[in-house]
């Protein structure tokens, strides 16, 4: 996966994706799997923006029975499944608990009654699902003991019982994006990075080209395509408006802020619930710390307004104290705070509607034939959404090829079962690591993990983790800047380590990467600095 950036303005391609999250990595490998010539843009890094600012779970709508729409269940149920085959190293059954009252909605009954249609509706979400550790169970409700057993950091008092069901957890959320990236590359794809775009090009009323710019050089050119997909996420309004000179009639859609806090590990086991001001929030065990959210609130104005401030995160914090006054959250306990922007149809005060599932936008109507856009709203269905795009584009092309089949595995999942792929990478033969490192990167990078292995053994040095305190090694830090376009501190340590993921990794293991980048792409000590600063200014009182 290198950034070619003279091959992007050297070769046609029929489509350019803007926006490399989930929605934009998925729909540049799917329209590549469909045949066409693709190039991938973010003008800021893949994943960089909301779809890294998730709480990590693959829903299987449960939420949808509150408007009794058993299509959109149905939905997430099936694109829940198949982001378990799709890489299946990267995600794990995640158990729920939320605790039953005597309530209209909350009680047992009800709750039994929301678990047997649920399971009902999702018969089959099991189907392809090769792995025995990844198959889910159904729903049950529990008695009032057993839920505070499993969901210890809520108020007992009014407890009745207890709902566990089981979603998917994204173990590497970033991991899952680049694997999309880099799926779409292995079959075909031009990727890059820090590339933005600035102008369509029509010609004879169509689509002609992109002008576009590397953020890193400030050097503009031009890339020749037939059609543009605008993935751009909370971006994607304020894109498509530029791109048809202010004459889209996509829905200008509000914006919503949507937060959570990593916190130290409060949690056993299961994701636990609990209720403030008549909504669920929960508190999410994941690696090595907990996850609390989401909060939903408007926000006032475009998609590059500040947004998730020291406020924000404090009038979540209190919400979060008291749906769980057992958990011992404090404001000194906050390890980084997670901040996304999504479209939302209406807010009341501080409470949002979201637009209720992803939307595709044909800008022909605007005069612009060739430019679509997508308006995405859950990390869950971004494949459905990305596959019902590239079908617009691929239509408006004339391209003839069938739709691929779906979901296919990413190329970081060509192995047989999770199983084997840890027992191999355990018996491994490789000096200067351990069978727990090797599983760990096995679990990480997949069938990839032997490229990160090829080169600890041409250096064993890069063996080496970052610190005593994190595990991560010198060797990822340079598959990440060498094969996963990694340039910067955050892109490495955020977005392809995940070392700095749930937490900052600490001074030493963030002076070991640098060093490691410095050598790698010839930094000077004044960027070491300026990276380094920017870096930390991802976390809370670093």
């Amino acid at each position: 996966m290198q950034r070619d950036l003279t091959g992007l303005a050297d070769t046609a391609v029929d489509v350019v994706v803007v926006g490399a999250g989930i929605y934009g990595a998925l729909a540049a490998w799917e329209a590549a799997r469909r045949g066409l010539a693709v190039a991938l843009i973010d003008r800021g890094d893949f994943g960089g923006a909301t779809s890294f600012n998730s709480l990590k779970t693959l829903h299987g709508g449960l939420r949808s029975l509150q408007s009794l729409n058993l299509a959109q269940m149905r939905l997430f149920i099936r694109e829940r499944r198949a982001m378990a085959r799709m890489a299946p190293h990267l995600v794990d059954p995640l158990p729920f608990c939320v605790p039953t009252y005597r309530h209209p909605t909350r009680n047992a009954v009800a709750l039994r009654v929301a678990l047997a249609i649920t399971d009902a509706v999702g018969h089959d979400r099991n189907d392809g699902v090769d792995d025995d550790e990844l198959r889910l169970p159904g729903g049950r409700v529990v008695s009032a003991a057993e839920c505070l057993r499993l969901n210890p950091l809520v108020d007992a008092a009014g407890v009745t019982g207890g709902a566990v069901w089981h979603d998917y957890q994204m173990r590497q959320a970033e991991r899952i994006t680049v694997s999309a990236v880099r799926s779409a590359a292995d079959a075909g794809a031009r990727v890059a990075n820090d590339v933005e775009a600035l102008a369509l090009t029509m010609r004879d009323g169509r689509v002609a080209g992109l002008d576009v710019r590397d953020r890193r050089t400030g050097t503009s050119f031009h890339i020749a395509t037939r059609a543009v997909l605008n993935a751009a996420g909370p971006w994607a309004g304020a894109l498509a408006s530029t791109l048809t000179g202010g004459r889209s009639t996509a829905p200008a859609l509000q914006l919503s802020r949507a937060m959570n806090l990593v916190v130290p590990r409060c949690t056993g086991t299961h994701a636990c619930g609990g209720v403030v001001e008549g909504r669920y929030l929960f508190i999410v065990p994941w690696r090595d710390v907990s996850i609390v959210g989401t909060s939903h609130d408007p926000h006032d104005g475009d998609a590059d307004a500040p947004h998730g401030t020291a406020a924000h995160a404090a009038a979540l914090l209190r919400d979060a104290q008291t749906a769980f006054p057992r958990a011992g959250l404090t404001a000194g306990a906050v390890r980084l705070v997670h901040r996304g922007l999504l479209p939302m149809v209406s807010a009341s005060g501080s409470s949002v509607a979201l637009l209720k599932e992803s939307a595709v936008a044909d800008h022909a109507r605007d005069g612009h034939p060739g430019l679509v856009s997508i308006f995405s709203v859950r990390y869950t269905t971004a494949r459905h959404t990305a596959a019902a795009a590239v079908a617009q584009v691929s239509h408006y092309l004339g391209h003839t090829a069938p739709p691929a089949a779906a979901p296919a595995r990413m190329t970081s999942a060509a192995f047989g079962s999770v199983r084997d792929l840890v027992a191999d990478a355990r018996r491994r033969d490789l000096d200067g690591t351990t069978a727990d490192t090797r599983e760990r990167l096995a679990r990480a990078y997949g069938s990839h993990w032997t490229e990160v292995a090829a080169l600890i053994a041409a250096d064993q040095g890069v063996a080496a983790p970052l610190s005593a305190a994190c595990p991560v090694t010198r060797a990822e830090v340079l598959h990440a800047a060498r094969h996963e376009c990694g340039a910067s501190l955050g892109d490495v340590l955020l977005r392809r380590t995940g070392a700095g993921a749930a937490g900052h990794p600490g001074p030493e293991a963030v002076a070991a990467a640098a060093d490691v980048l410095a050598q790698e792409l010839g930094w000077d000590t004044a960027r070491v600095a300026r990276d380094t600063a920017a870096f930390n200014a991802v976390y809370p009182a670093v």
